[in-house]
């Protein structure tokens, strides 16, 4: 592209100046949607906190360690949110049917983790594998 745009000169000023235009405006919306993501991840705390606070107020509710498991793992807490989870099917034995799958992915997504990060990938390159397959 360097080569092509730079061959006849009297083109070459737009082209760059395209380009430049074009990876800024990238950039802003970059920004734009990674500020989204911190709100998102900051609302999530907020929540995990409350659920995990509802499971000592009410320890023998399991909706309120369902709650805590789907919190922890949206932040990709996934063998904490198994955890909680488990802890609500001993509660109420009848959510087994719904938990049981969600558990084994769970299971094989904290695998995958495990794999990538021993294999050198980091925190947000996995975040953003498993948000892509999921």
């Amino acid at each position: 592209l360097f080569q092509t745009a730079s061959a006849p000169p009297a083109i070459s000023t737009p082209i760059f100046n395209r380009l430049t235009g074009d990876s800024k405006v990238q950039q802003a919306k970059f920004r734009q949607i990674r500020y989204r993501h911190d709100m998102y991840e900051f609302a999530l705390l907020h929540a995990v906190q409350d659920s995990l606070q509802a499971t000592q107020l009410l320890p023998n509710n399991a909706q309120a360690w369902l709650l805590a498991g789907e919190c922890l793992a949206e932040l990709r807490k996934l063998k904490e949110s198994n955890q909680y989870y488990q802890r609500a099917l001993e509660i109420d034995p009848s959510m087994e049917r719904t938990l049981k799958g969600v558990m084994e992915k769970n299971r094989v997504s904290q695998e995958f983790m495990d794999v990538a990060r021993a294999s050198g990938f980091s925190g947000d390159t996995l975040r953003l594998a498993l948000d892509v397959a999921a």
